[in-house]
């Protein structure tokens, strides 16, 4: 896929190239690898876990060219990353911010983009996918928001023909584009309950600043979409979102970090601390694997164990006054007879 080729791209340029400039691919060794890691910790800053996503794009490439023979060995086998234990560590950095500061923020940003922070901390949106939300993807009868698309910054450039287009094709600056859900089929997408308070805020904002119509194209998908540029002469992009974001953050006199995902965090994390299931919730974030947000967000359900044992100890507890079907008690009966004559 164009964003799997993007990842690729630009994890090589930005990380791999500047550590092993000109080295070839099977001159690495594992020692090497070890040193870059390391590298990208204490030289670059990155978090232990940025490092080992940036290692995981560069292990497939090895394991690339021992498939198709460039190379015989691969160097990442002999490589220990620790991934779980920082998956562990990261699990345990995960923050929220206070309603009280995701409604400061929201004071401060310009008008036509207030939305965003309501559908994201109240619907789970991703960045991406709050950019592409389009007014025919609701059913605001129902209380449902079907998310099926995204921008992304991976489209299809034109066919360059200056040596400033070719350098650019090659990994800055790719088209942004807007496109189906990654790792989905085309008319796969999540229902996502839409909360009353959201559902009267996207009704107020199309009043007040109406749909900005995108046409079937090139990089684009067909729809009267939420959101626009600021001259409201093209789709959403990154960019002005994350500069209205910091812009709202630093006049709202908010000195720690927060992002935007946080809201994503905000909206998964009310849901399970107020007993939503997991599976549940895992569908409404769009996770592929239930398992994926239990890892994510077993730490704001502590109570969770307690919750089960009042729940099973009042099942329990009001066993006796059930009443149960005669031919069932009469088999319990006759079992139990069976069982002490043995």
């Amino acid at each position: 896929m164009n964003g799997t080729r993007y990842q690729y791209e630009t994890s090589l340029r930005l990380h791999v190239e500047p550590y092993f400039g000109t080295t070839a691919i099977g001159a690495v060794k594992p020692k090497h690898l070890n040193a870059w890691l390391k590298w990208m910790v204490e030289e670059r800053g990155y978090e232990a876990s940025t490092a080992i996503n940036r290692y995981e794009t560069l292990a497939g490439v090895f394991s690339f060219a021992v498939a198709n023979e460039y190379i015989t060995r691969n160097p990442c086998q002999h490589v220990r990353t620790g991934r779980q234990r920082v998956k562990r560590r990261v699990k345990k950095t995960i923050r929220l911010p206070t309603l009280a500061e995701i409604e400061a923020i929201e004071r401060h940003l310009p008008g036509p983009y207030k939305l965003l922070v309501w559908l994201m901390a109240g619907c789970g949106l991703r960045i991406g996918e709050v950019c592409a939300v389009t007014l025919q993807q609701f059913d605001l009868e129902s209380g449902t928001l079907y998310v099926d698309r995204q921008v992304t910054q991976d489209g299809e450039n034109e066919e360059p023909k200056t040596p400033v287009q070719k350098a650019i094709t090659k990994g800055r600056g790719r088209a942004h584009c807007v496109r189906h859900l990654k790792w989905r089929d085309l008319d796969e997408g999540r229902a996502v309950p839409v909360p009353p308070t959201i559902a009267a805020k996207v009704q107020e904002h199309v009043r007040l600043y109406g749909t900005f119509r995108v046409e079937e194209g090139p990089n684009r998908l067909e729809g009267d979409y939420l959101f626009s540029n600021v001259g409201r002469t093209n789709i959403l992009m990154y960019s002005l979102v994350d500069r209205l974001w910091r812009n709202a953050k630093r006049e709202a006199g908010i000195k720690r970090r927060i992002t935007t995902h946080w809201l994503r965090h905000f909206f998964a994390s009310a849901g399970l601390s107020k007993g939503v299931p997991v599976t549940d919730m895992a569908e409404w974030l769009g996770h592929r694997d239930p398992r994926i947000t239990h890892q994510t967000y077993a730490h704001v359900m502590p109570d969770a164990p307690e919750r089960l044992r009042s729940l099973m100890d009042a099942v329990f507890t009001t066993q006796t006054e059930l009443d149960l079907p005669l031919e069932f008690e009469s088999v319990i009966e006759a079992a139990w007879h069976e069982s002490t004559n043995v």
